[in-house]
């Protein structure tokens, strides 16, 4: 029997992606575990694997094709089988899947309304008004089928700005106007200015960080770290580091490590906002921004509380030179449950992040530098850092945020403890 290829979920906040290219044709032979698909989704271009041995009996969505969480993509089967027989004499569903009937008790209800809690998921991420979206199916349960079609015929019908050019260069009238509408006709493009298009993972990237300032209530805090004994642990370690394991021990082991302690004392750093529910993940998963050039990549490095410094220095060298290769795996851009952003290594000082969604916090950290600070009515030398935490208001209290950071400090002030 034929073995439906699906768009596999790639991550809690990723409802769709894009086919780039196919690495298989129709009538290859495949093998389990042969890269099949590569999928440009949240920012990365993902190779995906057969999870059968087969041929390649049909391929569904062409390059190019926009492809929900779940959808089918393809089938994979034996030479001579028909494919039509595969969906039981209906016709191949090129579209989302229907929702399986939840049981009652999953349901959530908000009034007159029935609605799925994966359905209100996408909506709240996808920026819509979920009562508009049952008003065009009165009495129906709301699923995530609902919210696709929705957003399909909400992308098929042009916009204003479509349908009449020069709406978009009106001008409302001022307060010192008469009355008049001022139009204002476009100037011509410059022959020194070039238009691309917003495609590929510069286009997810788009897409997801709208997304995140639409939907969540993001605040920013700020603390000063002094950073002078870890500066002193760092060298009096790197070398030996260097020599024995071929490690260029960094900041950021550390600072992980300090987010683990704080996450420890104040849990809700590490959950996440879905529906009408807040999940607390037991398992600290830090996403690690890296810069490629061309876009910027998060991939993870899971359960950090139980890792040794040496140990996450591996890892993060690791999973960052598979991003700049555009290496990574499923497994490396999965799971995330906070972020850390490092931008002091091209010597910024201050920053107000935009949250991952669906996680609820980002932790920012800046250049550290030599700075005079008063200590004891003296002043004096130390080495400075900057931490900007930006946080879900949502669920996460003001004071429940600065604590947190006040732990990532006094980690990070004090770091010997951080090595055990």
């Amino acid at each position: 029997m034929a073995v439906e290829v699906q768009m596999p979920s790639l991550g809690l906040s990723i409802v769709d992606g894009t086919i780039e290219r196919w690495l298989k044709k129709e009538g290859d032979p495949v093998e389990k575990g042969d890269l099949l698909v590569a999928i440009i989704t949240e920012k990365i271009t993902v190779e995906i694997p057969a999870e059968a041995s087969g041929t390649l009996l049909k391929i569904f969505s062409p390059a190019g094709t926009k492809v929900m969480v779940g959808q089918t993509i393809a089938l994979i089967g034996l030479v001579g089988e028909r494919v039509g027989g595969f969906f039981a004499a209906e016709e191949p569903q090129y579209g989302p899947p229907h929702e399986p009937q939840e049981p009652f008790v999953a349901r959530k209800e908000r009034g007159d309304l029935k609605v799925s809690p994966l359905a209100l998921k996408i909506a709240e991420e996808q920026g819509l008004d979920i009562r508009e979206i049952a008003a065009k199916y009165p009495g129906k349960k709301i699923g995530k089928k609902e919210i696709f079609d929705f957003l399909e015929e909400r992308k098929g019908k042009p916009s204003e700005e479509e349908v009449n050019p020069e709406r978009r260069f009106f001008t409302p009238p001022s307060r010192a106007g008469l009355g008049a509408a001022e139009w204002v006709k476009p100037s011509p493009v410059s022959t020194d200015e070039e238009v691309k298009p917003l495609s590929g993972p510069l286009r997810a990237m788009a897409e997801h960080m709208g997304m995140s300032a639409r939907t969540a209530a993001r605040v920013t805090t700020m603390a000063e770290v002094d950073m002078t004994e870890l500066v002193k642990l760092r060298n009096a370690l790197k070398e030996k580091l260097q020599q024995e394991f071929k490690v260029n021990l960094t900041f950021v082991p550390f600072v992980m490590r300090a987010m683990a302690e704080g996450v420890k004392e104040f849990p809700i750093l590490n959950a996440s906002l879905q529906g009408e529910g807040v999940v607390f993940h037991r398992t600290i998963n830090v996403g690690v921004a890296v810069d490629t050039g061309e876009t910027l990549l998060v991939p993870v490095v899971k359960d950090v509380a139980h890792k040794s410094i040496l140990e996450l220095s591996r890892e993060v060298i690791q999973i960052s030179d598979r991003a700049r290769e555009r290496k990574l795996s499923l497994q490396d851009i999965q799971g995330g449950t906070i972020t850390l952003t490092n931008a002091g290594v091209y010597g910024a000082l201050l920053a107000t992040p935009i949250i991952q969604k669906p996680q609820s916090a980002i932790l920012w950290m800046g250049k550290v530098m030599e700075t005079p600070v008063v200590r004891e009515g003296q002043i004096v030398i130390r080495s400075m850092m900057y931490l900007c935490l930006s946080y879900d208001h949502r669920i996460i209290m003001g004071a429940q945020a600065v604590r947190f950071l006040q732990v990532v400090k006094k980690n990070l002030e004090n770091p010997y403890p951080l090595l055990f």
